[in-house]
């Protein structure tokens, strides 16, 4: 008898790489669950700071790739972060659409090799723009005006950006500590 075969993706995903997934992802979900009331107010009152404050939520599935450097950590943390959020908030559902858009993004971007400050560069930018795609959906008919879309659009980025960074300081200073080695 042999074993059932296990998915590719979990196979070649070394089991460091999963518990520091799952880490990254119970913080991910307190940090969700903490902006979940400012968000929710900004969304119908302020797309673009919407954009800029949703840019939190993929903050640590970015990290995971980073330091894990295993290809699909993203949308492993963030697959993990769904399920946890959908668990604790009733916008779980809805919710799990953008994170793991944005980890699935993020891999694709740099699924070979380390996550260089220009991989990680065009990596935010695609999930930006991937994310305010999906948003598409939930602006209300006042709000689709060029201004509007274009200054959430701007958010995305810029909040996407401003991740990056912190993304990109925070695993350097993990990489000092002696974690990610």
């Amino acid at each position: 008898m042999s074993a059932a075969p296990r998915p590719a993706l979990a196979a070649s995903t070394p089991t460091r790489a999963l518990l520091v997934s799952a880490a990254l992802a119970a913080v991910q979900t307190g940090i969700f669950l903490a902006l979940l009331p400012v968000m929710a107010a900004a969304a119908p009152a302020a797309p673009p700071l919407y954009a800029v404050l949703a840019s939190a939520n993929t903050a640590l599935p970015l990290l995971a790739r980073i330091v894990t450097r295993a290809a699909g950590t993203a949308t492993i943390t963030a697959g993990i972060t769904a399920i946890m959020i959908v668990a604790f908030s009733p916008i779980g559902l809805l919710s799990a659409i953008p994170l793991l858009t944005a980890g699935i993004v993020f891999d694709l971007v740099t699924w070979k090799g380390p996550v260089t400050t220009l991989r990680l560069t065009v990596g935010a930018a695609a999930v930006a723009v991937a994310l305010f795609g999906i948003s598409l959906a939930a602006f209300s008919p006042e709000h689709l005006t060029p201004f509007v879309l274009t200054a959430t659009l701007a958010g995305r980025l810029i909040g996407e950006s401003v991740v990056a960074v912190l993304v990109s300081t925070i695993a350097r200073m993990l990489r000092r500590a002696g974690v990610g080695r």
